[in-house]
């Protein structure tokens, strides 16, 4: 019988379909010009953690955490999936740029990234 109880336990728990962590999908930069781009993402998975915070991280290096990223957007707290944009318009022309979505809990304590992407700004 105890078997059983930790069997149903374990099915239980595996029929929540949540993700166990927050996952990001950073995408390519669209309407790059000399000084600007737009940057898009996507909230794929929510996870355990809501609200999340969720923005972006830039600069022209990859080094792109929170706490080392010369330029970010917080776009504050989100309970759902989907994508996020912004237009960022203070770029320096013929420049290669990289950035990266982030997501974190309320009080940056658990923070998640996507990928890092780059592209270069026209002349």
């Amino acid at each position: 019988m105890k078997r059983l109880i930790v069997l149903l336990v374990l099915l239980a728990a595996c029929q929540d379909n949540e993700a166990d962590r927050p996952e990001l999908r950073t995408k390519a930069a669209q309407e790059v010009g000399s000084t600007s781009a737009v940057l898009e993402a996507e909230l794929v998975e929510t996870g355990p953690i809501k609200p999340l915070t969720v923005g972006f991280l830039w600069g022209t290096t990859t080094d792109l955490s929170i706490f080392s990223a010369p330029s970010r957007h917080i776009f504050g707290d989100t309970s759902g999936k989907g994508p996020f944009s912004i237009k960022v318009e203070n770029f320096t022309a013929s420049t290669t740029y990289y950035y990266r979505a982030f997501a974190a809990d309320t009080g940056f304590t658990k923070i998640y990234y996507g990928t890092v992407v780059s592209f270069t700004t026209l002349p």
